[in-house]
């Protein structure tokens, strides 16, 4: 993709490309970019690590059902506030059928009752998912933009490493090492919002 294109305001997002209909080939693009999003949220919903890839699969399904029909509103409701809905009722309702399978407890019961008062901060924790998620999706492009240890250099400086510790376990000089964080914390910028500019509605 050119310069130019990337620059256009009018962009259309994955997101609207998928909205406009089930069958259209942005939904397994699309899909790949959430699914281990969605997969972080249901572990934060105490979703067993053993059953985390089947109610992923269930939340998708309502995603893939449900997405057609949703009506961006940024001024009104967010998209993530919607989607924090979703992955939440998902996972209450999954829990409850479990619940009801094994005849050990009632829809009311205290794990049940966690889940549903946590709905009141999950859109935050979306938020701050969603972030990370995104940071580590763009991490992930620049290891094929950027060669030898550049992406390394600038991970281990955000870590906390020196530039003196850097510069010496990786054998270059610590300006080197100053020039190659610059480089890619540029790009990085650069590669995130892109990211958004895929996997989200655009504020309209």
């Amino acid at each position: 993709m050119n310069s130019q294109s990337r620059n256009l305001p009018t962009r259309i997002s994955l997101l609207e490309l998928a909205q406009s209909g089930k069958d259209h080939p942005a939904w397994e693009e699309l899909l790949d970019y959430y699914r281990p999003f969605i997969r972080r949220i249901l572990i934060h919903l105490k979703v067993s690590v053993s059953d985390v890839d089947d109610v992923c699969q269930l939340t998708l399904v309502r995603l893939w059902k449900d997405l057609v029909n949703y009506e961006h509103q940024p001024k009104r409701a967010r998209f993530r506030s919607w989607l924090s809905h979703l992955i939440h009722s998902t996972a209450v309702d999954w829990h409850r059928q479990q619940r009801r399978n094994r005849e050990a407890m009632d829809a009311d019961s205290p794990e049940v009752s966690e889940m549903l008062i946590e709905e009141s901060t999950l859109e935050q924790q979306i938020e701050e998912e969603w972030r990370d998620h995104i940071i580590g999706l763009a991490l992930e492009r620049l290891k094929t933009i950027f060669s030898g240890n550049a992406v390394d250099v600038f991970v281990r400086s955000v870590e906390g490493d020196s530039a003196a510790k850097i510069s010496a376990d990786l054998n270059m000089s610590e300006e080197s090492v100053y020039v190659l964080k610059h480089r890619v914390k540029k790009r990085l910028v650069r590669e995130a919002y892109e990211l958004r500019r895929e996997l989200e509605f655009p504020d309209k």
